[in-house]
């Protein structure tokens, strides 16, 4: 019985965390759907790509350097004061190398592209990536304690600043300026309200360095491998592509993974804590990771193929400008495929983390990131921006079942068992993609009555094929079963 409280109540705790961080990154993410509708009209798409060339490389020096010593102190359950002080002295320690690098490569850079704006660009992102390296480490007792309230506060106002100061710039510089300078203001905003709202106050401290160090250098080796599996498509691109074709695949890419990313994240940054808790009981933990995989499908298909489906009629509302960012969706139509299966492998990453495969993870990534950098260039060669959308779908189905191949292997998990929290899902908004796909756009209609009947028709299709799915399953425990049980609950009658 107690064994039993104990999975309810971590199971609750993450339930509790999930919702938190949904309200924070959703409400962080309705600020930026402002921000983001201001800076599209006010900016142009060279604006962004050249930022975005600047940031590319600027993430490919931060990663080598990157010691992962959040996640260090967050599965530590015996973490003392003394390494929170030693993960912020080695945070500043990476922050400036990375910093002084990119300050140095600055002119190289601008000489290769041939274009002045860079260098000023570099030196101001590395400015404000050396001042976020102060934040206070203390911040990250509230994902540790699942202090959800407290850590929704302080990235929701964090944000909310920002994206004021942003949209102000763009007003004012009505150029590229505005997001770099916006960028820096937003790291000192971060670092001061760190020390706003958290009494704890770090020093420099190496004397815990072994401690994260033997944790870290995992997670060090996954991360680059990390990061050229998520932005190798984006630093080969920057070599080929001029910065309006960036700016393009660039949007292409924040707004497909964008309503994926506000669900998972949150989800996962809950689940990561809750699952440590239960880490020692590997029946449980299966099982736990069996679950939030059926939810996190659930939600994930749906959201990611509905927003591919209505991009056409979506973006010129959302982006305004005309036809100046059309170019954009089909783009979104063929990366939302890799966004959703990104989702659901993700949650088998947090699984290998928690139970000590986290050298697996490193191989994980690794293994994207080479398939990444060997198709990319042929994809772009031969089928343009559009190919390279393509190769990634293509690559996210493949990492989805090497991914799920790793933790039957490591964690006595069931392939049948992945297979079975993920299908009914995946069938249905497949189904809703395509038959929304083949809409009759009627040209009596506005584009904002044919996104809403879309709405209305996916929402209907997905739903109605689901419930038919869990019904000649012989209606499991699954999400759709809590889905109706919710439903019935909220009934009057």
């Amino acid at each position: 019985m107690a064994e039993t409280n104990k999975t309810t109540s971590v199971a609750k705790d993450v339930a509790k965390g999930t919702a938190w961080y949904v309200a924070m990154r959703w409400g962080i993410r309705g600020l930026g759907f402002v921000s983001s509708a201001f800076l599209a009209r006010l900016l142009m798409p060279e604006d962004f790509g050249l930022v975005a060339i600047v940031l590319v490389l600027s993430g490919l020096v931060e990663i080598l350097l990157e010691f992962g010593v959040n996640t260090a102190l967050i599965q530590n359950n015996k973490a003392e004061d003394s390494h929170f002080h030693t993960a912020w002295t080695i945070r500043i320690m990476q922050t400036t190398a990375v910093a002084v690098c990119l300050s140095l490569a600055a002119p190289f850079i601008a000489n290769y592209y041939e274009d002045p704006r860079i260098e000023i660009i570099a030196w101001v992102v590395a400015t404000g990536i050396f001042v976020g390296g102060f934040q206070n480490i203390w911040i990250v007792k509230f994902q540790k304690d699942l202090n959800f309230f407290q850590d929704f506060l302080f990235n929701l106002i964090a944000k909310a600043l920002s994206i004021t100061v942003t949209i102000g710039l763009a007003f004012y510089f009505r150029s590229y300026m505005a997001l770099v300078l916006g960028s820096l203001f937003s790291s000192f905003i971060g670092v001061v309200l760190s020390y706003v709202v958290i009494k704890h106050r770090p020093r420099f401290s190496l004397e815990k360095f072994s401690d994260i160090w033997g944790f870290s250098q995992w997670i060090l080796i996954r991360n680059v491998a990390q990061y050229f599996s998520r932005e190798g498509d984006k630093f080969i691109l920057a070599a080929l592509v001029s910065p309006t074709q960036m700016g393009f695949y660039k949007w292409g890419t924040e707004l497909s993974s964008m309503t994926i990313t506000e669900i998972q994240q949150p989800f996962s940054r809950a689940l990561l804590p809750g699952l440590a808790k239960i880490k020692d009981d590997k029946e449980r933990l299966n099982s736990a990771y069996l679950s939030a995989l059926n939810i996190m499908t659930f939600v994930a298909v749906p959201v990611a193929l509905g927003f591919g489906a209505i991009s056409n009629e979506l973006i010129p509302i959302f982006l305004g400008g005309g036809d100046k960012w059309l170019p954009v969706v089909p783009l979104i139509e063929a990366l939302v495929f890799y966004a959703m299966l990104v989702s659901m492998y993700g949650i088998s990453g947090s699984l290998l983390l928690i139970s000590g495969n986290v050298k697996y993870t490193a191989y994980m990534f690794w293994i994207q990131a080479i398939i990444i950098l060997m198709s990319i260039y042929p994809a772009y060669l031969y089928y343009d921006l559009e190919g390279v959308a393509y190769s990634r779908a293509i690559i996210g189905i493949i990492m989805f079942f090497v991914v799920s191949l790793m933790v039957v292997q490591c964690c006595n998990v069931k392939m049948s068992g992945i297979l079975s929290a993920i299908w009914r899902p995946v069938v249905a908004g497949l189904i809703m993609f395509f038959v929304l796909i083949e809409f009759v756009n009627l040209p009596t209609y506005s584009d904002v009555v044919i996104l809403a009947l879309k709405v209305l028709v996916g929402g209907g299709v997905y739903s109605v094929t689901i419930m038919l799915l869990w019904l000649l399953s012989g209606k499991p425990d699954s999400a759709e079963a809590k889905t109706l049980m919710q439903m019935r609950a909220r009934l009057p009658f």
